[in-house]
């Protein structure tokens, strides 16, 4: 009897460790892609942001799991989603700056081109308007 609880600790401690250990290798990966980015700022190909996503696509379902699961302790909780938290934050900083390169608009200037665009739509929304009533006021 004694040999079977101990057995069964054992195994209880193995399983705990199979899980945590996938936990650290989804949160390596993840650290890994953020220095990638982080590295390539500004440089990186769209082919590039393909295969990246492809790589942490897996690790971050992992950590998704493991938050919604509650298969973590408070503090690693607080770790991933820390670590998720970069992640996003890299992605939208590398983001913001291709589109900086592809517009050649710089972040500051991003609400005034903006809302000239949205002034321009009104206006040609407001155009469209007319030139319906006008259509319609011929048809009739």
């Amino acid at each position: 009897m004694k040999r079977l609880i101990i057995i069964g600790v054992i195994i209880a401690i193995f399983a705990g460790c199979g899980g945590s250990s996938s936990i650290d290798k989804a949160m390596g990966q993840i650290e890994k892609a953020i220095e990638k980015v982080e590295k390539n700022k500004g440089k990186m190909t769209e082919n590039d942001w393909y295969n990246l996503e492809k790589e942490v696509e897996e690790p971050l379902l992992i950590l998704s799991d493991a938050l919604e699961k509650n298969k973590v302790g408070a503090i690693q909780k607080i770790k991933l989603i820390t670590l998720t938290a970069k992640w996003a934050t890299v992605v939208m900083e590398a983001g913001f700056t291709e589109i900086e390169k592809a517009t050649g608009i710089d972040r500051e200037n991003w609400q005034k081109e903006l809302e000239k665009a949205t002034q321009e739509i009104e206006k040609a929304a407001q155009e469209l308007e007319k030139a319906v009533q006008g259509i319609e006021k011929s048809v009739e």
